[in-house]
């Protein structure tokens, strides 16, 4: 049971340490213009750590979002919390794209993590907290220039 443990937060170490590498490359593509390639990267990231893609994440619910994550897909709070850093990313590019419409429906989904991993943790956290208003002020600029 221990040695179960152990080996769990090992992968749970190592998917942080690779999605922190991924995350590095992403700002630098983002800062050079690279979209395309970021975006590819984010895909091949989705599938190869979290088994699913981005038209998966375009497809479920925001409703069942959480759910779909969890008991479809198997992932853990701590994959969860991973996968909302490469979201926001993922949101943020499509926004610098003007892909207004995908980037909305990203942010929104990412927001359902955060919103989900702040009830279930005991404590609060202020780094979750500002991804929230982080998102929300996107959203808000999101829905400016679809009014405009």
């Amino acid at each position: 049971m221990i040695e179960l443990e152990m080996k769990n937060k090992e992968q749970v170490l190592k998917l942080i340490d690779e999605i922190s590498n991924v995350l590095s490359l992403l700002i630098e593509l983002k800062k050079n213009g690279q979209f395309r390639e970021a975006l590819e990267n984010i895909d091949n990231t989705l599938l190869r750590y979290f088994n699913c893609n981005t038209d998966f994440i375009y497809s479920v619910s925001e409703d069942f979002f959480i759910d779909a994550l969890k008991e479809e897909k198997g992932l853990s709070t701590e994959e969860l919390s991973s996968l909302a850093e490469l979201l926001i990313e993922q949101g943020d590019i499509l926004f610098r794209q003007n892909n207004l419409k995908d980037s909305s429906k990203v942010l929104r989904s990412t927001l359902k993590i955060y919103f989900f991993l702040n009830d279930d943790q005991d404590f609060f956290s202020f780094k979750n907290m500002n991804k929230m208003v982080i998102i929300n002020d996107k959203l808000a600029k999101i829905n400016l220039k679809i009014e405009n």
